[in-house]
């Protein structure tokens, strides 16, 4: 089997038991954040780094996406001031890496403020925010089972067909 299609395999398998489990178990988190979750933790490289990565980048994303909430709505959800503020948040996610090599995941932070803003909060909610952060977590550490999962399945062997038994 080919690599990408050891990879491709493993992630599908990840994501429809954990959808599985999320169902069967009734887990209070939205499914597709913990898809996004799985991508960003694909497109950090993977491994432990592409863990630590994604899910410190996804998670300061939420917080910024917070940030930009509260403050928006304390300066009266004004069109300018919104942007302004929206604008100087983004700002903060990409240059929070100059700073904090953990947090160079740019992509991340801005998918993970995307995730947030995307749940429709119109005002900040602490609960909200820890929910979308722990859907986002649990899909970028799906990407570290789906590379183990990889792994037994580039271990296994194909058993040849036994065409010549009668």
């Amino acid at each position: 089997m080919s690599a990408s299609t050891t990879k491709a395999l493993s992630l599908g398998i990840v994501a429809a038991v954990w959808a599985a489990i999320s169902h069967l178990l009734k887990v209070n988190l939205q499914l597709w954040p913990v898809i996004v979750g799985l991508g960003c933790f694909v497109g950090a490289g993977g491994g432990v780094m592409g863990l630590q990565r994604s899910i410190l980048g996804t998670i300061s994303g939420v917080i910024w996406a917070a940030l930009y909430i509260a403050i928006a709505a304390a300066l009266g959800r004004q069109e300018i001031l919104d942007a302004l503020v929206l604008g100087a948040a983004v700002f903060g996610m990409v240059y929070q890496a100059r700073w904090v090599p953990l947090l160079s995941y740019s992509a991340g932070a801005i998918i993970g403020a995307a995730t947030y803003l995307a749940m429709g909060f119109r005002t900040f909610a602490m609960n909200g925010a820890i929910r979308v952060a722990i859907a986002l977590a649990i899909g970028c550490v799906l990407g570290i089972a789906a590379e183990r999962v990889a792994e037994m399945l580039g271990k296994m062997r194909v058993v040849p067909a036994m065409s010549n038994r009668s």
